[in-house]
């Protein structure tokens, strides 16, 4: 009898545990995360003029939310790669931090395979709308 009741208490731990651990696909951060091709910024608020406008990239451009414990995203543009972090918000927010400062960010449209957002970097008037593509 004892034996059983072992046997039944493992069994039941076990079920919980597999069916209680659900992947998180749901979030604004498990929704991006993955690799996006920048297809264009449009950067405006920068006292340099030549540092505004719509800026158009190749498939060889991309900006990369890593899955991994530190939140690691990698900006690659012009063959530029730049390591930063990010972390999710409430909502469609989230900041990313680069070496050029941090960047609220608002999602304004998330598909399976396209993302746009609007970032403002901190303490400067720039604002850049990133259009992105999968």
């Amino acid at each position: 009898m004892k034996r059983q009741f072992t046997t039944f208490c493992l069994f039941l731990f076990v079920a919980t545990a597999m069916f209680s651990c659900k992947k998180d696909e749901t979030s604004l951060k498990a929704r991006i995360i993955g690799k996006w091709t920048v297809n264009k910024i449009e950067v405006s608020g920068n006292t340099n003029p030549t540092l505004n406008g719509t800026f158009n990239y190749t498939v060889n451009d991309y900006i990369d939310f890593k899955s991994n414990d530190d939140d690691q995203v990698e900006l690659s543009l012009n063959n530029q790669r730049t390591i930063g972090t990010y972390t999710g918000s409430l909502g469609n927010d989230f900041t990313m931090s680069f070496p050029e400062g941090i960047s609220y960010c608002t999602t304004s449209t998330l598909t399976t395979n396209q993302l746009q957002f609007t970032a403002k970097i901190d303490k400067t008037n720039i604002v850049k709308v990133y259009y992105l593509t999968r």
